[in-house]
């Protein structure tokens, strides 16, 4: 590997936290390790439990929206992103629990990372960047709703629009911006359904 390779995979990184993390770790100590990547790393951690299909916890997502709100709201005014609330730096993860998320994360994260790479475009320019925290903010009000099943498409596109931040892939956002236009229309429908179902009552 030359010494112009790029850094280390955000997979690997996180990989490497799993193994040797303590009792406890924090989202500030996640976002100390991976540098310069702390804004989109943030927003990967909150997006990716979304993704992972599981039993449906009230209030879940409307908590791990919170800071992806914070911090697009950051880039839309002009901002890195980085400076994050102290609370958001308390956050904790019991360690079997981060272990396990990685577990499972990891495998879709390769996967995705295989097709990513630094393509800047407009969308990687300070005013592309502001753009984006302003989907960020849209698309973190909609992951806030508290509606069963509807949050797995709606994170899945803010997941890959933070691998784009990450990387500062053009490709990557648009694909996000696309799957998270997809991801609303979705929780539009099921909106729709449980009122038509309710009318029906």
């Amino acid at each position: 590997m030359s010494s112009a390779e790029p850094l280390a995979r955000t997979s690997a990184l996180l990989r490497t936290l799993a193994d040797t993390a303590p009792d406890r770790v924090s989202l500030g100590s996640i976002g100390e390790a991976l540098g310069h990547r702390r804004p989109g790393i943030a927003i990967l951690c909150m997006a990716l439990p979304n993704c992972i299909p599981g039993p449906y916890l009230p209030g879940f997502s409307t908590v791990l929206a919170l800071p992806i709100l914070w911090i697009g709201g950051q880039m839309a005014l002009g901002r890195s992103g980085r400076r994050v609330p102290g609370f958001l730096h308390r956050i904790t993860f019991g360690r079997d629990r981060f272990v396990r998320f990685v577990d499972r994360a990891a495998p879709w994260l390769i996967r995705m990372e295989r097709r990513i790479a630094s393509r800047p475009s407009a969308l990687t320019t300070p005013l592309g960047r502001r753009m984006m925290g302003l989907a960020l903010m849209l698309y973190g009000l909609v992951l806030a709703l508290p509606i069963p099943f509807g949050n797995i498409p709606i994170g899945f596109g803010i997941a890959v629009m933070a691998l784009g931040l990450i990387e500062e892939d053009s490709r990557a956002l648009v694909a996000g911006l696309g799957l998270g236009v997809a991801g609303c229309l979705w929780q539009l429908l099921l909106v729709t359904i449980g009122f038509k179902a309710i009318m029906l009552i």
